[in-house]
């Protein structure tokens, strides 16, 4: 493998994207309950200073806690929405109990104390490392409380907010001048669309695209019998007119090394994996820091 370590990135010289950005999909998440403190830990072990991609809802009580489910009994031992139930519940919640490697044989984490953390106990914990936090929720009372409570920490230099909700991304964008984003669905869309008809880039948009590779499929990294992928939308062509434009691409979720290293070889910015083992080592056969 061409060493790749000296190529040049969009982002390159700011605080947030310098070189090639490693990002733990909801932590260490192919080895421990996804989004707990334990799952952000081991991540930041194995890949010490890697963004860690999260996930955050409003409880009913109006905290922000970590988890990207809508319904408790998707990953806990409870159930109902995280919208209705106080955080006193949520906290005494088995964040592990559902969390499975072998396909539901065995729940080696139920009981093992793993909890729902608190957005600012996990920024509290890691005070050096960069966040990728994802506002699930339609509310913008829920947007303004996550943002606020980002900016209270002091850590709006080492955040990027992202939403699959555009409504939520343009009110982020005018009430908190401070804060970082990544595009919202319309605005790669809006980007696509100006490739396709070779117009002028959009100058709205964000600091950095976080996406899939292909849109419209079953799932996204496609393998296995059945398996669908939709239409693609990361090709070498679309990431070298967004560097034109100045602006990084960084893929999500790839957890196949030799999907890591396409993407690579086609000059994408980051990748946002469960295994970010995986990509630590597929990032030393490239001398990628």
């Amino acid at each position: 493998m061409g060493p790749l370590a000296e190529r040049r990135y969009p982002g390159e010289g700011t605080p947030f994207f310098s070189g090639f950005t490693a990002a733990a999909h909801r932590g260490a998440s192919g080895q421990f309950p996804e989004n707990t403190i334990e799952a952000f830990r081991r991540a930041q072990e194995i890949l010490p200073g890697c963004m860690l991609e999260t996930d955050v809802r409003l409880t009913g009580d109006g905290a922000i806690v970590i988890i990207h489910d809508e319904l408790l009994e998707m990953k806990t031992n409870g159930s109902g929405p995280v919208g209705k139930a106080g955080l006193g519940e949520i906290r005494s919640l088995d964040a592990g109990y559902t969390a499975t490697f072998d396909g539901g044989l065995s729940h080696p984490f139920r009981g093992k104390g793993y909890r729902i953390p608190l957005l600012s106990e996990a920024l509290d914990t890691f005070p050096g490392a960069r966040f990728s936090i994802d506002i699930k929720d339609r509310d913008l009372g829920a947007a303004e409380r996550v943002v606020s409570l980002v900016m209270e920490k002091g850590a709006a230099h080492r955040v990027i907010i992202g939403s699959f909700h555009d409504r939520t991304m343009r009110f982020v964008r005018k009430n908190f001048r401070g804060i970082m984003t990544s595009f919202s669905r319309n605005d790669i869309l809006g980007f696509m669309a100006t490739r396709k008809f070779r117009r002028r880039a959009p100058a709205r948009g964000g600091a950095a695209m976080l996406m899939p590779e292909f849109i419209g499929g079953g799932q996204y990294e496609y393998m296995g019998r059945g398996a669908t992928r939709g239409a693609r939308i990361i090709t070498r062509g679309l990431i070298n007119d967004a560097h034109r434009c100045g602006v990084p691409v960084l893929a999500w979720t790839i957890n196949r090394p030799d999907n890591m290293r396409r993407l690579i070889e086609w000059g994408i910015d980051g990748i946002v994996t469960d295994h970010i083992d995986l990509l630590k080592k597929v990032m030393a056969e490239y001398d990628l820091r």
